[in-house]
């Protein structure tokens, strides 16, 4: 189930913020130079490349200009957000044992593990710096406690022994933590830089997490139903690492899963790749991609009911169509 209004590409929602796009990729740049030559310096370079979406920066300048700040320290703000993103990105890949990101190689297997852990490590360092710049302390605890947020999920497994009402609450907690965290961390920083004020930075807060919530359901629906020229990872990757995700929740939860290939998949990750055709093919054919796409829709329009209080114009507008770019989305 994908949202009914049309989705417009994403270059479309950010054109009118690409000039200020293009300076927070010049910030990243200036990250990277100063090592250039070293092992780090190209780590780094690649981490913080433009093969990514650069969502979450844009973010933070959609939700800053929204409230009149475009300045300088809006840069920063979003740089700073990138080089956290890129932190856990590289950090995650060791964690999960991924050997690919984004079509290509992971940082830990072109280089080695200790290379990934300590640029992961500078990375974070590197967004420390940028947002001290800021002279903010209330946005610095903001990052910390989004870090800790972050790192504290990693801990969280669902598991389907925990039950039905348990598989999906152990579920949505990890994905607020994992992947909401940060994005709520991006639209209240901003609402913060500009002294928005409490109403604003609590409906900038429930924009992020609900957007963050269904642009995670939608990846994890992208592992079972993406094309992997387009994902950048092979389809059922979280299936064959035993990952809990929401579509394997709904269809755990349903009484036909009884005897399904997929609970011996997760009895027995990793299992042979006709075990993972099987669980991908009932997952597609029972109905769960539906449900968990209309989960997805939902916290799609609950992020767009948070948008109520901010001042019409195209930043509101942009990041109203934020909301159907992250459900229609094909990586």
């Amino acid at each position: 189930m994908k949202s009914t209004r049309h989705a417009p590409k994403l270059a479309e929602i950010l054109s009118h913020v690409q000039d200020s796009m293009s300076r927070v990729d010049a910030r990243l740049s200036n990250i990277s130079a100063p090592e250039s030559g070293s092992t780090l310096g190209a780590v780094l370079k690649f981490s913080l490349g433009d093969t990514g979406k650069r969502i979450r920066p844009a973010i933070v300048l959609l939700s800053s200009a929204a409230f009149g700040r475009s300045d300088d320290d809006a840069i920063g703000l979003a740089a700073a957000t990138e080089c956290l993103h890129s932190a856990t990105l590289v950090h995650d890949d060791i964690v999960d044992g991924a050997d690919s990101r984004r079509g290509g190689k992971a940082v830990h297997v072109m280089w080695s593990q200790a290379a990934a852990v300590l640029s992961g490590d500078f990375l974070f360092a590197a967004a420390a710096d940028l947002v001290a710049s800021l002279e903010r302390p209330r946005i610095v605890r903001m990052f910390a406690d989004t870090i800790m947020k972050m790192c504290r999920s990693e801990f969280d497994a669902p598991s389907f022994r925990a039950g039905s009402d348990g598989m999906l609450e152990d579920y949505l907690l990890k994905i607020e933590g994992k992947t909401a965290s940060l994005f709520a961390l991006c639209c209240e920083a901003s609402a913060e830089l500009a002294d928005a004020g409490e109403p604003a930075l609590a409906a900038m807060r429930g924009y992020g997490t609900n957007l963050g919530l269904a642009f995670q359901i939608t990846d994890d629906v992208l592992d079972v139903m993406g094309d992997e020229t387009d994902t950048g990872k092979p389809v059922g990757n979280d299936l064959r690492q035993g990952v809990l995700t929401l579509p394997a929740i709904h269809f755990l939860n349903d009484r036909r899963a009884d005897g399904s290939v997929i609970r011996r998949v997760f009895d027995q990750p990793a299992g042979s790749d006709r075990e993972l055709r099987r669980a991908i093919w009932e997952i597609r054919e029972s109905g769960a991609i539906e449900h968990a796409m209309a989960d997805a829709e939902s916290y799609a329009e609950k992020a767009r009911e948070f948008l109520a209080p901010l001042p019409a114009g195209r930043n509101r507008a942009a990041l109203e169509d934020l909301t159907h770019y992250v459900i229609n989305r094909l990586s």
